[in-house]
């Protein structure tokens, strides 16, 4: 492996985080992470990718959030509408405005 290819990984590894929800027997993981668009993130469900979110969700192209705690809060209310047992977990532009994102 290459100087360069761990550069990128240490960079990749600075630039994302782990937050654990658990219920009864499921268990929620979101990971932030820095994509070239922006902020998105991941949510995995006891080790299962569920939701690879590199964009806004529920507005058009690829622009990402702008800050990673935007993109924590809409993963929280993805996880939130999870628990529910609400699926798909769409978010709508209202849940958008409530949680202040532009």
């Amino acid at each position: 492996m290459s100087e360069k290819s761990i550069d990128k990984i240490s960079h990749q590894e600075r630039k994302s985080s782990t937050t654990n929800y658990s219920k009864q027997n499921s268990r929620f993981d979101i990971q932030t992470l820095q994509t070239a668009n922006g902020w998105g993130y991941q949510i995995s469900q006891n080790g299962k990718m569920l939701i690879d979110q590199q964009s806004i969700p529920g507005r058009a192209g690829i622009q990402g959030f702008q800050t990673e705690n935007d993109a924590r809060n809409v993963a929280n209310l993805v996880c939130a509408k999870l628990k529910a047992k609400i699926f798909p977990p769409t978010v709508s532009e209202d849940d958008l405005k409530n949680l202040n994102i532009h």
